[in-house]
C-alpha cells in the first residue's frame, strides 16, 4: 500500500497479514500476546514516522533534490563481522554518514535534526544526563544482546529497519515461529517489478531524508546483512554504489544465522527443538545466501566490488580496513587511522562465547559442502569431515 506515494510511505500489509493469519490459525497465547504488542508497536511507529515524514515535506522540501552519490555497503550473512567493519569504518567521521539505532526507527531529515539537538543540549546544558540515561536504557532491553550483536539507541547500526517498515525484511518474523511457512521478503531480487520499485522509491527516500540533514559532502556508509538478497535491486537504483562482501566460512556462519534470528523461539511453550523446520529454515537462508553471494562476485566489476574474509578482519582488522581504502582510492585521514588504531587494541582480546553447529539445525557438513563446495573451495574454506 502506498501513503500519497511509494517515496512518501510504502508498506507490504500482505506480508503483516500472513503474520496475523498465521499466529491466530496456529494459536499458542504467548505467541498471540507477541502478536498484539509487535502490531500495536509497528502501527504506534508508523503513526509517528508518517508525522516526521510529513514535518520533511513541510520543513525540509530541498531533501528531494539530494542526490545519493556512490553510496557503500557492507553485505554479507549475519554474524560474519558486518557490525564490527561497519563501526570501524564509521570511525571515518570526515568521509562517512552513517546511521545510528534510534536514527532507524524514524530515518527523516525532520528526526535527525531533532536528535542532534538533543544530543547538543546533553552535552552543553545537562552534562550528559541524556546520555546516561539511554545508556541504562540500552542496558535493560538490549543487554542479553551484547555477545550476539550489541545493539543501542546511540550505537552505529544498520539500515534495515527501513525495510521493516515496509514489512519487506526477515527481520519481521525474529519473534514469530513460522518463517518456514512462506516465501516473502527473503529476496527482493525475486519480487515482482512494482514491488521492487516502491521497496526502492522509500529506501531512496529514506536516504535522501537522512542525508539532507549531514554534511553534503559525506557518503552513505551502510552495513547490511540482508542485502545479499537485494543487491540487484541496490545496483539498479544506485548504479555507482560500492558495495563490500564479508565471506565467513558458512559451517560457523550458517548455524550462528539460525541461532540469532530464532532466539526468541525460546519464549514459547513448549520449547522448539533446533532442527525444528521453524528453525532450521534460517539456516536453509543462509546457505541460499552464500549461494547468491556469487553472483555479486560476478556480476559487479572489481572497481565497485571488494571481498574478504571474516578470518582476515579479525586477525588484521586495521589492515584489512586499509586494504578497503586501498582498493577504492579513499586517503585515510590521519585522525582516522589515530581512532582505528585505539578501536583494533580495544578488540583485540574479544572471543565469542558462543559455539553452534550445523548438526544442531538439521543440516551435516557433507550436505553443505556438496552445495557450496565449489565456493569454500575457491574461498579456501576447508571442508573439515
Amino acid at each position: 500500500m502506498k501513503y500519497f506515494s511509494a517515496s512518501f510511505y510504502y508498506v507490504n500489509y500482505r506480508v503483516l497479514g500472513t503474520i496475523i493469519g498465521q499466529t491466530y490459525r496456529r494459536f499458542r497465547l504467548r505467541i498471540w500476546l507477541v502478536s498484539v504488542l509487535f502490531v500495536t508497536l509497528y502501527l504506534l511507529n508508523q503513526f509517528i514516522h508518517l508525522v516526521f515524514r510529513l514535518a520533511d515535506e513541510i520543513f525540509y522540501p530541498g531533501f528531494h533534490k539530494k542526490k545519493i552519490e556512490e553510496p557503500v555497503f557492507i553485505i554479507s550473512n549475519p554474524r560474519s563481522g558486518t557490525t564490527y567493519l561497519h563501526r570501524l569504518i564509521a570511525l571515518d567521521k570526515e568521509r562517512f554518514a552513517f546511521t545510528k539505532f534510534s536514527h532507524t526507527f524514524q530515518m527523516t531529515t525532520s528526526f535527525a535534526k531533532f536528535y542532534n539537538l538533543i544530543r547538543w543540549i546533553d552535552r552543553n546544558m545537562l552534562r550528559g544526563i541524556i546520555t546516561h540515561t539511554m545508556d541504562r536504557v540500552d542496558e535493560k532491553f538490549w543487554g542479553g544482546w551484547d555477545d550476539i550483536h550489541a545493539l543501542g539507541f546511540n550505537k552505529t547500526e544498520e539500515d534495515e529497519m527501513v525495510f521493516a517498515q515496509m514489512m519487506m525484511s526477515v527481520g519481521v518474523y525474529i519473534p514469530f515461529p513460522y518463517f518456514h511457512l512462506t516465501e516473502d521478503t527473503k529476496f527482493l531480487d525475486k519480487e515482482t517489478d512494482d514491488v521492487r520499485k516502491n521497496v526502492m522509491d522509500f529506501y531512496e527516500s529514506s536516504v535522501k531524508r537522512f542525508m539532507h540533514a549531514n554534511d553534503p559532502s559525506k557518503t552513505y556508509l551502510a552495513k547490511n546483512v540482508m542485502s545479499t538478497g537485494r543487491f540487484k535491486t541496490l545496483m539498479q537504483r544506485f548504479p555507482d554504489a560500492k558495495i563490500i562482501y564479508i565471506a565467513r566460512h558458512p559451517y560457523d556462519a550458517v548455524p550462528s544465522f539460525a541461532s540469532m534470528f530464532s532466539s526468541m523461539y525460546k519464549l514459547y511453550s513448549p520449547p522448539i527443538p533446533d532442527n525444528d523446520p521453524a528453525k532450521k529454515t534460517w539456516a536453509r537462508l543462509g546457505i541460499d545466501y552464500f549461494k547468491y553471494s556469487q553472483e555479486m562476485k560476478r556480476l559487479l566489476p572489481p572497481s565497485q566490488f571488494y571481498m574478504l574474509k571474516y578470518d582476515d578482519l579479525l586477525a588484521d582488522p586495521q589492515g584489512t580496513v586499509l586494504k578497503i581504502y586501498h582498493h577504492f582510492n579513499w586517503q585515510p585521514g590521519e585522525k582516522f587511522l589515530e581512532k582505528l588504531k585505539k578501536e583494533e587494541v580495544r578488540n583485540r582480546q574479544y572471543k565469542s562465547n558462543h559455539e553452534y553447529s550445523l548438526e544442531q539445525y538439521g543440516f551435516t557438513k557433507q550436505e553443505v559442502y556438496a552445495e557450496l563446495g565449489p565456493i569454500m573451495d575457491e574461498l579456501g574454506f576447508d571442508k573439515e569431515f
